[in-house]
């Protein structure tokens, strides 16, 4: 979500299709669960709203990432990249442990 809000500033109600990108189709992740991460996330300063009033339909809030929110999203990719190294060498040497064991 924090990636998201870091390309753009988005409405919340945007954010559930736009998670499908990273996987979430099979498991659709609830507007009401979203909107609770929203609060969350803003009530720890790492995305701010602002009220946007469009020509059509009531006031919405527009969500974008704040520069505390931007280094926890690089903090957090940091973290993902050391799984996803640790991940791959365990699959790596497992692969070649099950090739020696046909």
């Amino acid at each position: 979500m924090l990636l998201l809000v870091h390309c753009e500033e988005i409405h919340g109600y945007e954010l559930p299709d736009s998670l499908e990108s990273f996987g979430f189709a099979a498991n659709p992740v609830d507007l009401s669960t979203v909107y609770r991460l929203l609060r969350n996330s803003e009530d720890e300063e790492l995305v701010a709203s602002r009220w946007h009033h469009g020509t059509a339909g009531p006031a919405r809030r527009l969500y974008r990432l704040t520069p505390e929110g931007d280094r926890y999203r690089a903090c957090w990719v940091a973290d993902l990249r050391e799984t996803d190294r640790g991940l791959h060498s365990f699959l790596d040497r497992y692969g070649s442990h099950m090739r020696g064991h046909r």
